[in-house]
């Protein structure tokens, strides 16, 4: 298992994307027709649990895809997601598996810029990136529960992919095995 997990895909290990993939697709589901969802920006298309029309231009509402073809962007998503991350974190791949499917879900739902862009009004406090680039892994992890609003509305279904015990980004974060 060792040099399974040594292997990089796209910025993470084996392990580490194929954790990404399952703890992306127990939040986002399965949705195999693309349509406008409630909580999204004027504009946006999901489909396939979390693949949006900025994943893929020429999504348009009403096309449909399958299960097989589901699970296939949303492991390509991770993989990306994944790479974008490894761009200001470079040693993502030599992290945890757990910890790099934390980061990479997080990415998937808000995009990488909120990983590696300071996101306080005034730019004071560190990045999840520079955080995590100086060793402040609790620090980075918890910094993922203050994204829970999606345009400017309180969702608990946000909390819940963030804070959950079992299933939770910032759980899988703080995980060092």
């Amino acid at each position: 298992m060792a040099a399974v997990t040594k292997r990089k895909v796209a910025g993470l290990s084996a392990a580490g994307a194929m954790f990404a993939a399952i703890l992306f697709g127990h939040w986002e589901g399965m949705s195999l027709v693309a349509r406008h969802l409630p909580f999204d920006p004027p504009g946006v298309i999901t489909v396939c649990g979390g693949i949006t029309n900025y994943d893929w231009p020429w999504l348009k509402v009403g096309m449909k895809f399958t299960e097989h073809e589901c699970i296939k962007a949303q492991a390509d998503a991770m993989q990306r997601y994944g790479g974008q991350v490894a761009a200001c974190v470079p040693g993502l791949a030599d992290m945890p598996p757990h910890r790099q499917a934390a980061l990479a879900s997080f990415a998937g739902n808000l995009g990488a810029g909120k990983i590696c862009n300071r996101t306080d009004r005034y730019k004071r406090n560190p990045s999840i990136a520079e955080n995590l680039n100086a060793g402040r892994v609790r620090e980075a992890c918890d910094a993922m529960v203050k994204f829970v609003y999606a345009n400017g509305t309180f969702m608990q279904g946000l909390l819940n992919r963030r804070t959950d015990a079992m299933w939770g980004e910032r759980p899988w974060c703080l995980r060092e095995d």
